[in-house]
């Protein structure tokens, strides 16, 4: 069993069960007064009243009625991750629910930054008044919808991108990110089937896995390859 210890809250370990990955969680989540079973009991019940201030107007999964537990990725997962990617500069969340990336890099990644994007206006608060009680000076919380026309990813070093909304959405994510990243060395960890099925179904000229003898997993990590003279949209791509 992993003890949660205030002294190092979100420790580096190799191997872990699911089991203590989310006990360790919810541990975590206590220590840094944040109050996801609350808000998301909320959301379950009533649904959201701070949908992103612009949206595409398309259906949005918003994974109300989900366990916490299984809405976001462990600490204990995403400390492994980003001593794995490595490296400094800023880290992008798509899809970042109550920014649990942010309090690892705070406190583990000085060289980092964080934006982390997400389209319910309750776990963003959250998310904002919890990095605020912990002192983050390096990160924010925006609150966005990806799917919308009107959002613009930004140019950054690492991306975290998951199985969110429906293929479609991801397909979207992915052309923004493409345009991104367009010319520079980046790194993608991918989480999920449907959006590793999509980069390596259709992105494969330009994402690569990064280590291509790596053992299937839920998390892949890819990183960019070459400059793409023409960049087709979604539609063009038949989605």
């Amino acid at each position: 069993m992993i003890r949660f210890e205030r002294r190092d809250p979100f420790p580096l370990i190799e191997e872990f069960t699911k089991g203590e990955a989310l006990a360790h969680a919810a541990e975590c989540d206590a220590w840094l007064g944040l109050r996801v079973d609350e808000i998301e009991a909320r959301l379950a019940s009533g649904g959201s009243a701070k949908p992103a201030p612009v949206t595409s107007g398309g259906h949005q999964q918003l994974w109300f009625g989900l366990a916490p537990r299984d809405l976001q990725t462990p600490y204990l997962e995403i400390r492994r991750l980003l001593s794995a990617v490595g490296g400094s500069g800023l880290v992008v969340d798509l899809g970042a629910a109550y920014a649990r990336m942010a309090f690892v890099i705070e406190r583990h990644f000085p060289e980092m930054s964080f934006v982390g994007f997400e389209y319910v206006g309750e776990r963003v608060a959250e998310a904002r008044r919890a990095l605020t009680a912990f002192g983050a000076l390096r990160s924010r919380v925006d609150h966005v919808d990806l799917t919308s026309s009107a959002f613009k990813m930004p140019a950054a070093d690492v991306y975290f991108i998951y199985d969110y909304g429906t293929p479609a959405a991801i397909e979207k994510t992915l052309y923004d990110l493409r345009r991104a990243t367009r010319g520079r060395m980046v790194i993608v960890v991918a989480r999920g089937r449907v959006c590793r099925y999509a980069i390596e179904s259709r992105h494969s000229s330009w994402l690569m896995k990064k280590d291509p003898l790596e053992a299937e997993s839920a998390v892949t990590i890819y990183r960019s390859l070459i400059d793409i003279d023409r960049i087709e949209s979604p539609v063009e791509n038949g989605v």
